[in-house]
């Protein structure tokens, strides 16, 4: 059985690619967005499938990777405009997040 730790690094492997085009970001902000929403729903609705603790690990598995992989991506890029493309996915990332957390809050 794998450990863990080798689980989470194998999801979050296979969310975010090793190499990751700026023009690609905001597609996988997107699907770690709904990664998160069905694991969500996964844990309100079957009790044992994965505990909270898992989901959290992941999570901050998942967005550790995000940002080494971004930073990366960005030590090389001159492109003033590359960059406001980058904060504007973070930003929609982000405040998407903020929503989502309002809204669960009250389920």
């Amino acid at each position: 059985m794998l450990a863990h730790s080798s689980i989470l690094q194998a999801q979050s492997d296979l969310i975010i690619p090793d190499t990751l085009p700026l023009s690609s970001l905001p597609s996988v902000t997107q699907e770690i967005v709904g990664f998160f929403i069905i694991e969500t729903h996964v844990l309100d609705t079957t009790g044992n499938f994965r505990s909270e603790r898992d989901i959290e690990d992941l999570w901050d598995a998942l967005v550790g990777r995000l940002c080494t992989t971004v930073e990366r991506v960005l030590q090389n890029e001159t492109d003033a405009d590359s960059f406001l493309r980058v904060k504007e996915s973070l930003i929609a990332f982000v405040m998407t997040l903020e929503v989502l957390v309002t809204i669960f809050s009250y389920i």
